[in-house]
């Protein structure tokens, strides 16, 4: 008899898709994607993808939203700590989650509208005001904020592309944090954390394979 899928099994699922999703996209780039490897990769069925999420812009838009969300977690929980936290925060999570952080912000794909992305990037630019305005009471902590985030993603940006080492990224962090925001602090940048080998990637388990396959759960 069939397995009937819970909800939590159904998020579980959806959530190895997108996390599968996202070292693939990370491999292959925007043109190469496709849901037949992404279920291959995952070890079901070809159409199982889609029954989750439509398409191929269907999921690398949910993979888009749940990163980001991830970012800004991490970002919310280090901003009581102050503006050099929430810094360095940002970049252990661009280069130790590399796969979401160029799919968030890889300008070759189409851009969705998606009210679900608009909220994170709230939450994100709002934890780095938070923490500037607790430091500085009466500054302009927004334009701040922004300014931080456009220099920590173009020096980011500039490490992936190979144009900077990881400590000559973190020796320009800190340039810039002292400039922008006045912090004196010497930011480490962990090594860049490329996408896992094809055979490094785990499937999940047989018993909810076989069930997602026979069970696809509606949203």
């Amino acid at each position: 008899m069939p397995r009937i899928l819970t909800q939590a099994h159904v998020d579980q699922f959806r959530n190895r898709l997108c996390d599968v999703a996202a070292r693939l996209y990370f491999e292959m780039g925007h043109n190469d994607f496709n849901m037949r490897d992404l279920a291959s990769r995952v070890g079901v069925s070809a159409m199982t993808p889609y029954r989750y999420f439509g398409d191929k812009d269907g999921i690398l838009s949910a993979v888009r939203a749940r990163g980001l969300a991830r970012l800004a977690d991490q970002l919310e929980q280090s901003a009581p700590q102050g503006t050099a936290a929430v810094t360095q925060t940002y970049i252990n999570f661009a280069m130790e989650e590399a796969a979401y952080y160029r799919l968030i912000f890889d300008l070759a794909q189409p851009l969705v509208p998606l009210a679900e992305m608009a909220h994170q990037e709230r939450r994100v630019l709002s934890a780095m005001t938070d923490s500037i305005a607790a430091a500085q009471p009466g500054s302009q902590a927004e334009m701040l904020a922004r300014n931080l985030w456009v220099a920590l993603h173009g020096a980011i940006c500039l490490t992936v592309a190979g144009k900077l080492s990881e400590t000559e990224l973190g020796d320009l962090v800190s340039e810039l944090a002292l400039m922008v925001l006045g912090i004196n602090q010497r930011f480490v940048t962990p090594p860049l954390q490329a996408s896992p080998a094809r055979e490094a990637v785990k499937c999940e388990s047989a018993p909810l394979r076989r069930g997602a396959d026979a069970n696809i759960a509606a949203e």
